[in-house]
């Protein structure tokens, strides 16, 4: 193999390595979402939002504006393993 061609391989490991870490921290930050309940009434009329920026359960709790909001585990993250 030439130099060229490893230096390409090492390079795109590289890159896969660092893309698949920073993907991980960014699911831990955002395991949970919000749905808040804008606009009045259970499940907002279809003007509510989803804010998916919470590592856990409790923090999203704790971000609850209104009882119709409601916090669930990311819906992006379906079928990842939960650790």
């Amino acid at each position: 193999m030439n130099k060229r061609a490893l230096a390409g391989v090492v390079i795109a490991v590289l890159t896969a390595i660092n893309g698949a870490s920073a993907q991980e921290r960014l699911r831990e930050n955002e395991r949970f979402c919000l749905e808040t309940s804008e606009g009045g009434g259970r499940g907002g009329g279809g003007n509510g939002s989803l804010m998916c920026r919470y590592a856990t359960f409790e923090q999203c709790l704790a971000s609850k504006t209104s009882q119709a909001d409601r916090c669930m585990l990311n819906p992006r993250l379906a079928g990842q393993p939960i650790r």
